[in-house]
């Protein structure tokens, strides 16, 4: 199963940032990443424009589906280390 953000749906800017949360999100839980992140892009482009500025309301609605302030803590970190 892949994501469609690596099959040059989004630009490659976005399939970069795409990458790096998935990256992050998998430290925080595990395989089921890439399916998780996939239903949250999917929600996502459906909330407005694909553009790297709105980046910050998929992770923080990933942050919320993690659960675990330590392991979300943790998750953002890793973003804001990876996606800049």
């Amino acid at each position: 199963m892949t994501t469609g953000y690596t099959d040059g749906e989004y630009p490659l800017e976005i399939q970069k940032i795409f990458n790096e949360i998935e990256q992050a999100l998998a430290g925080a839980v595990g395989p089921a990443a890439r399916m998780i992140l996939d239903e949250y892009i999917k929600q996502w482009q459906q909330d407005g424009p694909i553009v790297a500025t709105r980046i910050i309301e998929l992770t923080t609605a990933l942050v919320e589906e993690i659960g675990d302030p330590e392991t979300a803590q943790e998750f953002i970190s890793r973003i804001e280390k990876n996606v800049n």
